[in-house]
């Protein structure tokens, strides 16, 4: 069992802290964890979540507009366009390289959040300080 949220309290002097506040210690940590599991399969930081997001927008677009026969100006994808001849050969390879990669995280990103969200509600759903730790160090990430 994972130690207690309130440290070792071995002669019983020291008053425990309320459940709800050990709860939400325990789930603060829990986000914590997720970030840290997160953080195995991509890059952290706010600006670099920002870039993924806008290049798996840019390959859906490009996918969906050469499905379409559409007309493809390399300026309509500037951060994809900046990954030619690195990422892939073309413009279509490296949209084909975002895209899938962005379908993986959607697979393990959305087994994090379900470990997340699970185990957060099962720590609230405790009715004791020990029941919420142990569904605390019950965590299983993917």
């Amino acid at each position: 069992m994972a130690p207690r949220v309130w440290g070792n309290i071995a002669d019983g002097s020291v008053e425990p802290p309320a459940l709800d506040v050990v709860k939400a210690r325990l789930k603060a940590a829990i986000d914590v964890a997720a970030e840290l599991e997160r953080l195995k399969y991509i890059t952290g930081g706010a600006g670099q979540a920002m870039t993924y997001q806008q290049k798996s927008d840019e390959a859906k677009r490009y996918l969906a507009t050469t499905a379409e026969g559409g007309v493809i100006a390399p300026s309509d994808y500037p951060l994809l366009y900046a990954e030619v001849g690195i990422t892939g050969a073309t413009l279509a390879d490296v949209a084909a390289v975002v895209n899938s990669a962005f379908l993986q995280w959607q697979i393990i990103g959305g087994a994090i959040e379900a470990v997340r969200l699970g185990t957060k509600a099962a720590i609230e759903a405790a009715g004791t300080a020990e029941d919420a730790e142990a569904a605390a160090s019950a965590v299983a990430w993917p």
